[in-house]
């Protein structure tokens, strides 16, 4: 699958995961999206605080649904935050 993360960015994903990004005791603050790229390394991002839970947790199961029907998605405009 190909994700564009920015303008000219496009990679090969193999595999991406939706996850509340937990601080430790089982309080959940955000949404992060972990992408396993083609070669095996690991990306991971949250959105940004400035986004709901509850909003980017639906904006992220629509980008992979996205990516997996389509096989490639546009990423570039989400409001996150590389870890």
């Amino acid at each position: 699958m190909r994700v564009l993360f920015a303008a000219g960015r496009v990679r090969e994903v193999t595999d991406v995961e939706v996850v509340g990004m937990d601080v430790g005791d089982g309080q959940i603050i955000g949404t992060q999206v972990n992408f396993i790229m083609a070669n095996g390394n690991k990306v991971e991002y949250i959105y940004s605080q400035n986004v709901s839970i509850e909003d980017s947790g639906q904006r992220a199961v629509e980008f992979v649904q996205d990516l997996y029907k389509n096989g490639f998605a546009d990423f570039s405009q989400e409001p996150v935050e590389m870890l």
